[in-house]
């Protein structure tokens, strides 16, 4: 039977968004932004992406247009993307912060542990909460990478791979480990089969390194603008192929726990004073924030870095 993903409306639950994460490794959420505020968002990276040849070497075929520093482009990302309150939601229940983020979350009153295990795969596709005490796994989240990327006409299949590759050896794949990394695409264009839609294979955050996915196991996150694909950092995805003439757009960045380190520097792609301009929950969740133990600067608050310690 062909690989396929779980599809929600932007009314359905978090949770439920969440339990397919765990099971299947994604989920998508259709239109959960108007396809006339996509547009306004697109338009206003075009400039950047109109000045750049295709590239992107063989790791994207050298047919793929990207740009960095989404956060730093305009508030109105931060604003419409990033602070989502279903995508909130859903990172908060996935990667169980001390310190959530979503709107009227309340701080969970114990403290986090890293590298929670003694739970296994088969657990997690019969349904079993592998925390079931809820117990944090990170003191808060923070945007790892952040930009947009264009699948430009006649660009091949990317390779699949995993997010969590970019740790390695320092964190080996473990399938039982509690995942680090949330990534979403949103849909800045229609994504199909044919323009690239992104290739995932469900349940394979669970599979052990060595295996490899078969053509049969791998789905695409065929969607129409203003939609959202969400999948964790142990499960296999790639780009398509763009099989048209014309280009397929996607606004992506991913969340990451406090304690590992980000791809992208963000305090380098939103400094300050850009930073400053935005909303203080984007601010916390672009890295501007720390915990007691991780990140923190001498006399300044710890819950917005940007700011002198409160008193």
């Amino acid at each position: 039977m062909p690989a396929s993903i779980e599809n929600f409306g932007q009314h359905d639950k978090a949770g439920d968004i969440t339990a397919a994460l765990r099971r299947d490794g994604v989920a998508i959420v259709r239109e959960l932004l108007p396809a006339d505020e996509m547009d306004s968002l697109v338009a206003l990276l075009d400039p950047d992406l109109d000045r750049q040849q295709p590239g992107g070497g063989e790791f994207f075929g050298h047919r793929a247009r990207s740009t960095g520093r989404l956060f730093a482009h305009d508030p109105a990302f931060s604003e419409h993307l990033l602070l989502n309150p279903l995508t909130l939601e859903v990172a908060d229940a996935f990667l169980r912060p001390q310190v959530p983020a979503a709107p009227g979350a309340k701080p969970s009153g114990s403290s986090y542990r890293v590298g929670a295990t003694g739970f296994g795969a088969d657990d997690i596709r019969r349904g079993y909460d592998p925390d079931p005490d809820q117990t944090p796994y990170c003191h808060h989240y923070r945007v790892n990478a952040a930009g947009s990327i264009q699948i430009c006409g006649g660009g091949p299949d990317q390779v699949l791979h995993r997010e969590m590759d970019n740790y390695w050896p320092y964190m080996k794949h473990d399938p039982a480990r509690h995942e680090c990394i949330l990534q979403l695409a949103w849909a800045g264009s229609d994504y199909t089969a044919e323009n690239g839609a992104t290739r995932i294979a469900p349940g394979s955050h669970l599979w052990e390194l060595e295996r490899k996915a078969e053509p049969h196991e791998v789905a695409q996150a065929v969607m129409p603008k203003g939609s959202l694909v969400f999948w964790t950092g142990k499960v296999f995805h790639g780009a398509g192929g763009n099989r048209t003439d014309g280009n397929r757009t996607g606004i992506i960045y991913s969340l990451v726990v406090d304690w590992l380190a980000t791809e992208e520097n963000q305090y380098l792609a939103v400094p300050p004073e850009i930073a400053r301009m935005l909303p203080e929950r984007a601010q916390q969740l672009i890295g501007y924030r720390a915990s007691s133990r991780i990140g923190w600067v001498t006399g300044r608050d710890g819950q917005n870095l940007l700011q002198d310690r409160r008193t």
